[in-house]
C-alpha cells in the first residue's frame, strides 16, 4: 500500500494486519482520485470505515484541507495512527474510534491544535467503504441505506460520497437528499458516486 500521488507521493503504509481486510488496490485507487481530480483540493474529507487510512490519506496529500478518520477495530486504529504519524498528517485529521453504523460522520470533532470549541469544517468528500457484507443489502432500511441516510443530512450540500461496494449489488438512485450519479466497476466490486443535492 502507498500514496499514489501528491506531497507524500511514493510514501508506503502499513497495511492491514490480516487478509480478511480487501483494500482497495493503487490501479483502483488512481482511478477513483482521477475521477474526483476537481473536488479534492481544500476539500474538508471524511473517511469511514477507513482501515489504515488508505483514503483519507490520499486525500491528504492531493491537497484536502482536513480528514476525520472512522474506524473501531483497534488493530486498525494503531497501524491508522502510525500511517498518519508517518506522513506528518496529524495536525490534519482528526482520528474516531467509532462504530459508523451508529455514529455516521462524527459532529463534534474538534480540530487538532485549534481553541477549545471550534468545530471540524462540514465535510464535502466521504469515502465509505463497509465490510463487504453490509454492501449486500441496499434497501433503504438495511444497515447501509440507514447509514446514507443519515450521513444525508451530516454532509456539506453539494458533497460527493463514494461507496464501494460488490458489484452485483446495486445502490438505490436516491437515499434522502443523496443521489446516485455514477458507478464504475471493477472486476468483482463497483465504486459509486452519490452527490447530496438539495432541491
Amino acid at each position: 500500500m502507498r500514496i499514489i500521488a501528491g506531497s507524500k507521493a511514493r510514501m508506503t503504509l502499513l497495511p492491514p494486519a490480516d487478509r480478511t481486510t480487501r483494500p482497495i488496490t493503487d490501479r483502483v485507487k488512481e482511478s477513483l482520485f482521477a475521477i474526483l481530480a476537481p473536488k479534492i483540493i481544500d476539500a474538508c474529507v471524511a473517511d469511514l470505515f477507513c482501515g489504515t487510512g488508505s483514503l483519507g490519506l490520499e486525500a491528504l496529500s492531493r491537497q484536502a484541507t482536513f480528514a476525520i478518520m472512522v474506524e473501531k477495530d483497534r488493530e486498525a486504529l494503531r497501524r491508522l495512527r502510525k500511517n498518519i504519524a508517518k506522513l506528518n498528517f496529524t495536525d490534519r485529521t482528526k482520528v474516531v474510534a467509532a462504530d459508523v453504523f451508529q455514529r455516521g460522520i462524527p459532529s463534534a470533532s474538534i480540530l487538532p491544535g485549534e481553541p477549545d470549541g471550534k468545530q471540524a469544517p462540514i465535510c464535502n468528500l466521504i469515502f465509505i467503504d463497509p465490510p463487504y457484507k453490509f454492501s449486500r443489502e441496499t434497501d433503504l432500511d438495511s444497515p447501509l441505506g440507514t447509514l446514507l441516510g443519515k450521513i444525508s443530512s451530516q454532509a456539506a450540500n453539494r458533497a460527493t460520497i463514494v461507496v464501494r461496494h460488490e458489484k452485483r449489488y446495486s445502490l438505490h438512485p436516491l437515499y434522502a437528499d443523496l443521489h446516485v450519479a455514477d458507478c464504475r466497476e471493477y472486476g468483482s466490486m463497483a465504486l459509486s458516486f452519490l452527490e447530496k443535492i438539495l432541491e
